[in-house]
């Protein structure tokens, strides 16, 4: 499951699109991806394995471990670290000894791993739903009507005002009060 659903985002925000609008859009992986860069952190859990492995198409199989010792289980979505070409996030139909079938609409790369492989099992918290659905908000309605360093128009008797400061625009481009509800970003080393 991505960090927020296309249903979800209109629950917890005013966009102005349906949620199968959105969900084509492809916003939610872009925002995804933002806030693992912003917070610096993948959200992986201390449920994982270390291993080789071999990606096909639409299975990843370990080299010399079964899922099921280390605790993973069906339906769980993992983020893959150091492949050579697989790194990222997979949703899992099922495990069955060591192999894992990916869900439908996820792909990997037929790669043969012998270097060593993070596979974690990923949670979410529940506050980044409301952050990430603000995000896709933003960008869907708001960011294509801004025009970068502009700060005012006007148009006949029409005219709009923006705030110019960069204190109120943070990474990306997004405004701060959305942001400040992610969590801080992890530092390395503690």
């Amino acid at each position: 499951m991505p960090v927020v659903t296309a249903t979800e985002v209109t629950v917890y925000s005013n966009i102005s699109a349906s949620a199968g609008t959105i969900a084509a859009s492809g916003l939610i992986p872009l925002v995804q991806q933002r806030i693992v860069e912003i917070c610096n952190n993948d959200f992986g859990t201390d449920l994982m394995v270390v291993a080789s492995a071999t990606f096909g198409a639409d299975t990843i199989v370990l080299d010399s471990n079964d899922w099921a010792d280390f605790g993973f289980a069906n339906g769980d979505e993992i983020v893959v670290k150091n492949s050579y070409r697989n790194d990222g996030y997979y949703e899992i139909t099922s495990f069955s000894d060591g192999t894992a079938t990916l869900a439908s609409g996820y792909a990997c790369v037929d790669e043969l791993s012998s270097r060593t492989v993070v596979f974690a099992v990923v949670k979410w918290p529940l506050t980044l739903k409301r952050a990430a659905s603000l995000m896709v908000a933003y960008d869907y309605d708001v960011r294509p009507n801004r025009t970068p360093g502009v700060s005012s128009f006007s148009l006949g008797p029409y005219s709009e005002s923006y705030s110019a400061s960069d204190k109120t625009m943070g990474m990306y481009g997004y405004p701060a009060d959305v942001l400040a509800a992610l969590p801080p970003p992890v530092v390395a080393g503690i």
